[in-house]
């Protein structure tokens, strides 16, 4: 019998994404026992109609609107709450499945006994060559998603689209809301659920198109800039071991040279201070995981 998988979807102001993305689902996915569940984040669009007339229609089964923002972990963690499936997949709505994506990718995680996520195939729509495949987190603290050509365990996956298992989320809970409002939270999840013992798994044997970053390309590169090193110094804050830490140091100042040449060195500024007034969550957290407490409660 086939395990229920709960298919969380995210949308914020996607109205014409999130109906290509559920339009895909059910021409592709040959899977059977799955349900939908959509979280919207307070879209302004029109989303809002579209999703409450396809909850009637039964092509979402389980429909939260949210009054307001509440970012990517947030919403993914509403979402991730109420889900009732054996497996979680998480998936972007500026995506297209492609056929057998949910039993193929169902199936590496069945066979592996051992991984706890498994991430698929995930090019780019506008450039098949661009895969956001399995990677690592580098000194510098940056994401390289270098993996993409054949199946292996990595250090982590692609955010927009990944399976999780049950047991992972028993153990590991929900994605840290220190992350808000995005980037970098796919990466401590799978930093914890590394801790916890279970492997990280790319696939080839899945494929989802991703049009890229159609909700953050609605922000002003300011904010992207500020909000991308944030959280990349929140993970190595929390995760990197001393060592690797001090080492960080030299990449860091490189990087704030370099940024003073393209005058965006107040932005790293900004993001560094941001980091520096939640020194007590921080702290908090890398004491805590070192122990293997690892659980993170779903927060609203």
């Amino acid at each position: 019998m086939e395990r229920l998988v709960s298919i969380v979807i995210l949308n914020w102001n996607g109205k014409k994404d999130v109906e290509q993305c559920i339009d895909s689902l059910y021409k592709n996915t040959s899977y059977k026992n799955f349900e939908i569940v959509l979280v919207d984040n307070g879209s302004k669009d029109g989303s809002v109609e579209v999703l409450k007339e396809m909850k009637k229609k039964g092509l979402i089964h389980q429909l939260i609107l949210n009054d307001e923002n509440k970012g990517f972990g947030g919403g993914n963690n509403q979402g991730m709450a109420i889900a009732k499936g054996d497996y979680i997949f998480l998936l972007n709505n500026d995506t297209f499945v492609t056929k057998n994506w949910l039993k193929n990718i169902v199936t590496v995680a069945e066979a592996k006994e051992d991984v706890g996520i498994v991430g698929p195939h995930f090019p780019l729509v506008d450039n098949p060559d661009f895969i956001f495949g399995g990677g690592y987190i580098d000194d510098a603290g940056r994401a390289i998603n270098m993996y993409n050509k054949d199946d292996r365990d990595v250090e982590q996956v692609s955010g927009g689209a990944f399976l999780i298992k049950k047991p992972v989320l028993d153990r590991v809970g929900f994605f840290d809301p220190g992350f808000f409002p995005i980037y970098f939270e796919e990466s401590d999840y799978c930093a914890r659920a590394r801790r916890a013992g279970f492997k990280i798994f790319f696939t080839t044997k899945s494929k989802v198109l991703h049009n890229e970053s159609a909700s953050t390309k609605r922000q002003t590169s300011k904010w992207q800039y500020v909000t991308i090193n944030k959280n990349r110094l929140r993970h190595m804050l929390i995760h990197f071991p001393k060592l690797r830490l001090v080492k960080s140091v030299f990449w860091e100042i490189l990087r704030f040279v370099k940024e003073l040449g393209q005058f965006r060195a107040h932005w790293l500024l900004e993001a560094w201070f941001i980091n520096l007034k939640s020194t007590k969550d921080i702290v908090s957290k890398r004491i805590n995981y070192k122990k293997g407490k690892l659980f993170v409660e779903a927060k609203e």
